[in-house]
């Protein structure tokens, strides 16, 4: 949808200026990515429509991705993204049922180092 491209490029321009993001990436899984990419060098897309906004079921989940850095409280960098989100799609009269924000955590101080996962947090 147009107005959905629209949205989610107002999205990752506004996420790009909360104190404590440092970049937004895509929302879909890599391949998905990779995929929309291509769309994008075809013309097929708009550039920086990296928030996912889905209206299936009756209902609106809004996905971003973003990277974040130690400058400031990973956890107070997420609240505030998805209090933005959510007052950005109020003033157009919608409220998600779900936003959902996947962190990548920045170094500052060192080489980049992979996200824990499951294993490595037990």
């Amino acid at each position: 949808m147009h107005d959905d491209q629209d949205l989610s490029q107002r999205l990752t321009a506004l996420l790009r200026t909360i104190d404590g993001v440092d970049d937004v990436f895509p929302a879909q899984p890599i391949i998905e990515a990779a995929a929309d990419a291509i769309a994008v060098k075809l013309a097929l897309r708009q550039p920086d429509v990296l928030v996912d906004i889905d209206r299936s079921n009756g209902s609106v989940t809004v996905t971003a991705g973003i990277a974040v850095s130690d400058a400031r409280p990973a956890g107070d960098t997420l609240r505030e993204v998805g209090e933005r989100v959510r007052d950005v799609l109020a003033e157009g009269g919608e409220h998600p049922d779900l936003i959902s924000v996947a962190i990548r955590l920045i170094d500052t101080d060192g080489p980049p180092r992979p996200a824990p996962t499951e294993a490595s947090l037990a």
